[in-house]
C-alpha cells in the first residue's frame, strides 16, 4: 500500500499547486516558483535517500546520486538568475549542460542496473531490449530534433543563452531514448517491491516526454499563456515528484527497518 501511495504524491503535488496558481492569478508567479524549486529539491532529496540506502561506492548508490544531482544543479542555475549579460547566459548554460550530463549518466546507470545485477541473460531478451531502445531513440529524435536544430542556430547567431536550451534538448533526447531500457528493467523486476523504483523512474521519463510534447500542442491549440504556463509547470513538477517517489520507494525496498525506525 505504501508504494501505491507514492504513486499519488506527484499527482497531488501538481494538482494542488497548479490549482493554487489558477485560483490566485495575482500570486501565480510566486506559486509556480515555489512549485518549481520545491519540486527540484524534493527530486534530489528522494534520490539522495535512495543513494544512502546503499554502501558508499555501491553501483546503485552512485547511480541514484548522479541522477538526483541534476535537480540540485538546476536549483543552482535558478539561483544565478537570468540577468542580461552574455557571461551570465554562458554560466547558466554550462550549469544546465553539467546538470543534463549528470541526468543522462544517471538514467543510463539505472537503466542498465538489470545487466549489472545479472537479472536478464537471455539473448532474446537482450535483442528485444535493443530493439525497444532503437524505437525509443527514434521517437526521441522526433520530439527533440527540431528544437535542438533551432537552438543550435540561435547559439551560432551569438545568443549564448541558447546554450541552456541546447543542454536541455540533449538531456531530454538521452532521457527519452532510455525510457525503453528503464521500462524493461521495471518489467524484469515485476512481482517484487523493487519494481516500484524503476516504475516511478519510467513514469518520470514519460512525464518529461509529455512536458516536451505539450509545448507544441499548446501552440497548436492556442492555449492562453497563463493556463499554458500552469499546465507545463504542473507536468514539470509531476516529473520531479515521480523521481522523488522513485527514490523513496528504493529506500523503502532496501532499508525498510531504518525507515520505520525513523518514523
Amino acid at each position: 500500500m505504501k508504494y501505491r501511495l507514492l504513486a499519488f504524491v506527484p499527482l497531488v503535488f501538481a494538482l494542488v499547486l497548479g490549482g493554487a496558481a489558477l485560483a490566485f492569478p495575482g500570486s501565480q508567479e510566486t506559486v509556480l516558483t515555489v512549485q518549481a524549486e520545491s519540486g527540484k529539491l524534493l527530486d534530489f532529496i528522494g534520490c539522495l535517500a535512495a543513494a544512502l540506502a546503499f554502501e558508499r561506492g555501491d553501483y546503485l548508490s552512485r547511480a541514484w546520486f548522479t541522477y538526483g544531482s541534476c535537480s540540485l544543479l538546476l536549483v543552482v542555475k535558478d539561483a544565478i538568475g537570468e540577468g542580461g549579460s552574455p557571461t551570465t547566459g554562458l554560466v547558466r548554460g554550462l550549469v544546465v549542460l553539467a546538470a543534463n550530463t549528470l541526468l543522462a549518466v544517471g538514467v543510463f546507470m539505472l537503466a542498465r542496473a538489470w545487466s549489472v545485477a545479472g537479472l536478464v541473460d537471455d539473448p532474446k531478451a537482450r535483442a528485444r531490449r535493443r530493439a525497444m531502445f532503437a524505437v525509443a531513440a527514434l521517437a526521441s529524435l522526433a520530439v527533440t530534433g527540431w528544437p535542438l536544430v533551432h537552438d543550435v542556430q540561435s547559439l551560432l547567431g551569438g545568443r549564448f543563452e541558447a546554450l541552456v536550451s541546447i543542454a536541455s534538448d540533449l538531456g531530454d533526447a538521452v532521457g527519452l531514448a532510455l525510457l525503453a531500457p528503464l521500462a524493461t528493467t521495471a518489467l524484469a523486476l515485476r512481482g517484487g517491491v523493487l519494481r516500484w523504483p524503476w516504475t516511478f523512474i519510467t513514469l518520470a521519463g514519460v512525464t518529461w516526454l509529455a512536458y516536451d510534447v505539450s509545448s507544441g500542442l499548446i501552440d497548436h491549440w492556442h492555449v492562453g499563456p497563463g493556463l499554458a504556463l500552469v499546465g507545463s509547470e504542473a507536468l514539470r513538477g509531476a516529473a520531479n515528484l515521480f523521481a522523488f517517489s522513485a527514490g523513496i520507494a528504493q529506500r523503502l525496498a532496501v532499508a525498510p527497518d531504518e525507515v520505520h525506525a525513523a518514523s
